[in-house]
């Protein structure tokens, strides 16, 4: 498992959870580190489950890692 997938799945765990955004935020960025690439591709799988299926958890999870990515340094 990559990454990028425990970011994925982590991110939808806590959308599911009805994790507030802060305290998501903070979460991932700690499990996410410094590696903005594992966020960007799980935001990316993320985008593309959507496209095949919408998913009120899945559209969560990316704004949770869209704050974590605003969050991070580029």
């Amino acid at each position: 498992m990559t990454t990028a997938d425990i970011v994925m799945e982590h991110a939808l765990d806590l959308a599911r959870a009805g994790t507030g955004t802060d305290d998501a935020v903070l979460d991932l960025l700690g499990q996410a580190g410094d590696r903005r690439v594992a966020v960007v591709m799980a935001r990316r799988h993320l985008v593309e489950r959507q496209d095949e299926a919408p998913d009120q958890s899945a559209a969560r999870a990316v704004e949770l890692l869209d704050a974590v990515l605003d969050r991070m340094p580029e």
